[in-house]
């Protein structure tokens, strides 16, 4: 989907304190053996601090940057990928109060890690629908320190870090543009994150603890199916949305600055990235994420945070944001940067 007229005006970001994989290891929390595999350095543990906090955070902090009056936003989309709070409960509404985001719509996106994506997509057409719509505010938290979830483990080569990020689209012009964005899922593959476990009752209300290497396996014992199959494929429909998203922002991959990818092992990263793309490791930005784990659907907003304020982007440069995740669904955004943002440089300088 091709986006004239739509502008990213801030990014926002909070992480809590990163805590090394060697203390992990230490604490027996993950063999030596795998974490010398994935290659993480570290992940992002936010203790008892709340999602939804960590989520204003950021959003108050896009806000501030960009000058933005958030009672001018006309959408607000929260993203997550784990419990929020009470049940019940909305997180948007949260971040909406607190952010005096007046009565703009706000709704709730759960795509788990690609509902970033979803959630640019559905902001970018608000704004395109009608020129009243002049700003879309999009977060995204997670905190998975809680019982039903092993950071370290349930998710193999993800250990999964605390942190939230926020966007801010705009009408008005900003310090990039977004070119395109396009999403296509896979539904012949939503049973390989469900396994063999029946969907009623609802599993969170059985106490069950998140294993998606059992789902998956399950999965496989069901079907039969060559674990290389799926794969295959997504990489497949990766790279031709890949493409298609390059043709729409009238780019060729050779112009591409950088790509912000999951933030998974190397071993992964490597396999699942870099080789289909024929790029190195360098043109991603796997050596910022394995300092902060998988941070639920915050990756690649978290790196343009940090190529930002690191210095690392600057005027002309263009950037892809890259996923693949559950449904199976893939996802990826271009983006053009305009200018430095002021308080990008000011952040860099201090």
């Amino acid at each position: 989907m091709k986006t004239p007229g739509v502008f990213i005006s801030a990014t926002g970001a909070y992480l809590p304190e990163r805590v090394p994989a060697e203390w992990a290891v230490a604490q027996g929390f993950v063999g030596e053996f795998e974490a010398r595999r994935y290659g993480i350095k570290s992940v992002t543990m936010a203790g008892d601090l709340p999602a939804p906090e960590m989520a204003l955070r950021a959003s108050r902090q896009a806000l501030l940057r960009a000058g933005q009056d958030p009672a001018a936003l006309s959408l607000v989309l929260y993203v997550s990928t784990w419990f929020q709070g009470p049940l019940g409960w909305c997180p948007q509404y949260y971040v909406q109060r607190h952010t005096g985001s007046g009565q703009a719509t706000a709704a709730e996106i759960r795509q788990a890690c690609m509902g970033m994506f979803c959630a640019c997509e559905l902001a970018a057409a608000h704004l395109m629908a009608a020129p009243e719509h002049a700003a879309s505010l999009i977060t995204s938290a997670d905190n998975y320190s809680t019982q039903m979830i092993d950071r370290w483990r349930s998710s193999p080569h993800a250990p999964l870090g605390d942190g939230a990020c926020a966007l801010l689209f705009t009408r008005k012009p900003g310090f990039a543009r977004l070119e395109s964005i396009n999403s296509v899922t896979l539904p012949q593959y939503e049973d390989r994150h469900r396994g063999s476990v029946p969907l009623f009752p609802p599993e969170v209300t059985l106490g069950a603890k998140l294993d998606l290497a059992k789902a998956k396996e399950q999965w496989q014992s069901t079907t039969g199916m060559d674990p290389r199959e799926p794969v295959t494929t997504v990489t497949r429909t990766m790279l031709e949305v890949v493409d298609k998203t390059l043709r729409e922002a009238s780019l060729d991959m050779s112009e591409i600055t950088r790509i912000a990818f999951v933030n998974w092992s190397e071993e992964r990263v490597r396999e699942r990235a870099a080789v289909p793309l024929g790029l190195p490791m360098s043109r991603l930005t796997w050596e910022y994420g394995r300092t902060i784990g998988h941070v639920g659907a915050c990756d690649q907003v978290l790196s343009l945070d940090h190529l930002l304020v690191s210095g690392e982007l600057k005027e002309g440069d263009n950037l892809l944001l890259l996923g693949t995740g559950t449904g199976a669904n893939i996802s990826c955004m271009a983006v053009r940067i305009l200018h430095r943002p002021r308080w990008a440089d000011v952040e860099h300088g201090s």
